[in-house]
């Protein structure tokens, strides 16, 4: 059997659902099964968030789907299985799969950047300066998008010790996602160095 290890965002916590019939009762449709497959978006590249929370993803042949072990690169610490169907963490999860191509767009702008503590920050840009309108909504998405990623990095270190995190952890975590986000970048984007300096990625 043919296997591709992909990353995946997955958008719901929805689980695979497969509905068969006996063989007695399929004959009339072409397939006794009928799969779903959860609702995904796939990226190029791992975070340490993915890794934290989803995994890998194998894509079998015949559109089949498993879920593989569920790491972290993180303090290399094993999480515990409930961390993958937590509610609370796919929900904002899925707050930034929305807002993931405007951020892009907003980056290749030269209007957003990535900090070392692995949040996003608005660099001033002529074209947002000049209609509060749009610098509103920019402003939004960046504040919603913090938001996630706080609840983000606190849940996942609550759920992987079983306690509330102190935020000595949760900014550990948040420099770990910060490096990863680094390379991530895309050449001319705003990055922010350990230092506290801002560059454009060469």
């Amino acid at each position: 059997m043919c296997k591709k290890f992909i990353t995946v965002i997955v958008a719901v916590a929805a689980a695979l659902t497969a509905r068969c019939s006996t063989f007695d009762s399929c004959s009339s449709s072409p397939s006794c099964c009928s799969i779903s497959p959860p609702d995904v978006h796939i990226t190029g590249e791992k975070t340490v968030i993915e890794r934290q929370i989803i995994g890998d993803y194998m894509e079998i042949e015949k559109d089949a789907w498993t879920l593989s072990s569920v790491r972290t690169t993180v303090g290399q610490r094993n999480i515990s299985g409930k961390m993958a169907g937590d509610p609370e963490l796919f929900k904002y999860m899925k707050i930034r799969e929305f807002h993931y191509d405007k951020i892009k767009e907003y980056k290749s702008e030269g209007a957003i950047g990535e900090t070392n503590g692995g949040l996003i920050q608005y660099m001033e840009t002529k074209k947002y300066e000049v209609s509060p309108a749009e610098k509103k909504i920019l402003l939004t998405v960046i504040d919603e998008e913090n938001q996630a990623r706080r609840e983000i990095f606190s849940r996942s270190i609550y759920l992987s010790k079983g306690s509330t995190p102190e935020n000595s952890e949760i900014n550990t975590f948040g420099r770990a996602f910060a490096e990863e986000q680094r390379g991530l970048s895309a050449k001319g984007e705003w990055i922010q160095q350990n230092s506290g300096k801002w560059e454009r990625k060469k």
